[in-house]
């Protein structure tokens, strides 16, 4: 085939699947001077309304975080923990890290089984799993610092879906039946999330959450500290007490949320923020885009097997290193600069074939670069008229967490303990293998995947993307900026465009099943173990509209979230 033959066959093969996915995907929402993408449609009307009131970005950011926690309650929620990107029109950025952390009486070997007849799943589904939450005191220092509203005015909309309900849609109604076991088991859980019938609520019914309706209200009346040091903390802490939890009043009290530096990075002429340790998010995400930058992408096509094995060997390099150097900041060195650095990314870059998969490649030198230099979960985007912006990644974990609900409170306990490295070896909840760098120490923060990022063009956002799935979450949101930046999609193409994902370990490709079969079998050709299965992330983006001004925004069409501005 010559090659004029072969570019035409390559572009009318990208056509047809430019074609499917776009007949696949809805349009972006376009709105002249505020957006908000977030995974539920509750949620992004609460942000909307702190608009309308007269809020900024980030006043919205704190409702729209709290609604979350109500209408989307599986994946986030006051006993869960969050990490906030924020830019301000004046150009002031801050990366707020709300993280949650070890209790002080955690140990390194505390979930390593003594007997063989011990449960060897306490990281996940026990008080012992919980970390001492940290969304609440992040939520708030968004709020002193870059908001305008009172934060008890921000709680209102959470207090008042929580308190009259909301009809459960199909997405909420399947997550409870499939978990409704897990969620039996645990008193505080039944009374929460099953009626009066005792099955867990369905499709169409009203779902009313009382007890966080009053947690949500002491909040109003007292202060975000009220979670840390009054009511709500001593009910926490006694029923850890009564049934073997770790987190106690000194835990709570000693609390503080973060302000950080973000990270920044550039791509293609644009800047990008993002989050830096102890998420590794940010600091990979920047390192996948300084391989790929390397490249031209764009006559790949986003659906190609060229460009997809381009992003498989750069995931698959920075996870490998996220295995060996990341880890909380403040209990071991981490080569942030030089994971960051463009000169490291060519050396990784120049162990990439084109051709063929490297199967578990060793971590790269970062230590060596850095002498050389000088120095279930959930996302959402916000921008209003006056260009600030946020992008807020929070979480609970896994879904539904622990299936632990305080009684009396509403309060589902995270399990984010399981983010350490809970025995050498033993792969966590989404299969990732650490070192000792992520082991369990008191006050430590377990390593995360949450990516929330900004990326600036003329000292202006431009697009905001973020979003949920474990480890998915750093390689979905690598996908989406390049599908936009690179190939020229739609905000909604962008975010629905079937992903891929790779990880390092195990060594397999995961490869959502709408990828066509001459996709997989390029792939397979190259040398990668594929793993065909349904969508595991969730990503919202929010973009500047270059030709009519304003915003485009989207909610990923995998999750039941909405995209509103106005």
């Amino acid at each position: 085939m010559t090659l004029s033959l072969f570019r035409a066959s390559l572009l009318s093969i990208l056509w047809v699947c430019a074609v499917a996915v776009s007949a696949a995907t809805r349009s972006p929402s376009y709105a002249p001077n505020v957006m908000i993408a977030s995974a539920d449609t509750h949620a992004t009307r609460a942000g909307l309304h702190i608009l309308e009131q007269g809020g900024n970005a980030a006043d919205a950011a704190v409702a729209v975080a709290l609604a979350l926690g109500v209408s989307e309650g599986y994946s986030s929620g006051l006993g869960g923990g969050c990490f906030i990107l924020v830019r301000m029109a004046d150009g002031r950025a801050a990366a707020i890290d709300g993280r949650e952390v070890a209790p002080h009486r955690a140990s390194r070997l505390m979930f390593v089984p003594v007997n063989e007849s011990d449960r060897t799943d306490l990281s996940l589904y026990s008080p012992l799993a919980a970390g001492v939450p940290g969304q609440v005191a992040g939520l708030e220092l968004l709020a002193s610092s870059f908001g305008t509203l009172p934060f008890e005015y921000l709680v209102e909309p959470a207090a008042a879906l929580a308190d009259t309900g909301f009809v459960l849609n199909d997405y909420y109604a399947d997550a409870l039946r499939y978990y409704a076991d897990r969620l039996a088991a645990d008193p505080g859980s039944a009374e929460v999330y099953f009626n009066e019938l005792g099955a867990p609520f369905a499709r169409g019914e009203r779902f009313k959450q009382p007890d966080l309706a009053a947690t949500l209200r002491r909040l109003q009346s007292h202060g975000a500290r009220e979670f840390y040091t009054g009511e709500t903390a001593t009910r926490l802490c006694d029923f850890m007490r009564d049934h073997g939890g770790l987190i106690d009043e000194q835990d709570l009290a000693n609390y503080r949320a973060k302000q950080l530096e973000p990270l920044r990075g550039s791509y293609r002429g644009f800047e990008v923020l993002t989050m830096p340790p102890p998420s590794s998010g940010g600091a990979h995400l920047l390192q996948m885009l300084n391989i790929l930058e390397g490249y031209s992408l764009s006559p790949y096509g986003p659906g190609s097997s060229a460009f997809l094995h381009l992003c498989a060997e750069a995931m698959t390099l920075a996870f490998a290193d996220r295995a060996e150097y990341l880890g909380d900041p403040a209990f071991t060195p981490v080569p942030v600069r030089a994971l960051t650095d463009k000169a490291y990314a060519e050396h990784l870059r120049s162990t990439i074939s084109t051709d063929a998969h490297q199967a578990q490649p060793s971590p790269g030198p970062a230590w060596d670069y850095e002498s050389r230099l000088e120095h279930h979960t959930t996302h959402f985007c916000v921008v209003d008229a006056m260009g600030n912006a946020v992008s807020l990644t929070a979480t609970v974990n896994t879904p539904f967490a622990t299936g632990i609900t305080v009684p009396g409170t509403g309060i589902l306990l995270n399990n984010e303990m399981d983010d350490f490295v809970t025995e050498p070896g033993k792969p966590n909840y989404f299969g990732l293998i650490g070192k000792a760098v992520n082991e369990i120490e008191p006050g430590k923060k377990p390593l995360s995947s949450m990516t929330p990022t900004i990326v600036t063009y003329s000292d202006k956002p431009y697009l905001l993307a973020g979003g949920a799935g474990g480890p998915r979450i750093i390689t979905a949101t690598l996908l989406t900026l390049v599908n936009s930046m690179d190939h020229g999609l739609t905000i909604q193409q962008a975010v629905d465009w079937p992903r891929i994902h790779a990880q390092w370990m195990p060594d397999r490709l995961y490869v959502e099943p709408e990828h066509p079969a001459d996709v997989q079998d390029g792939l397979l050709e190259r040398g990668h173990i594929l793993d065909i299965g349904p969508a595991k992330s969730r990503v919202q983006a929010v973009v500047a509209d270059t030709v009519r001004g304003g915003w485009l925004g989207a909610a990923d069409s995998r999750g039941a979230g909405a995209a509103i501005g106005f």
